[in-house]
């Protein structure tokens, strides 16, 4: 019993870690995609 339980904390664990890595992947993507902290293009200077 004591072995069934540790193994489903370690399948819970790995699943949880899975999800974050998943979640960070999919916000660094939509902040790469969006230009967030991206500078603003004021170089160009019109007279």
């Amino acid at each position: 019993m004591k072995d069934k339980l540790n193994l489903l904390i370690v399948s819970a664990s790995k699943i949880n870690r899975q999800h974050i890595q998943l979640v960070l992947v999919l916000v660094s993507l939509t902040m790469l995609v969006l230009g967030v902290g991206a500078p603003d293009d004021g170089g160009n200077i019109s007279h």
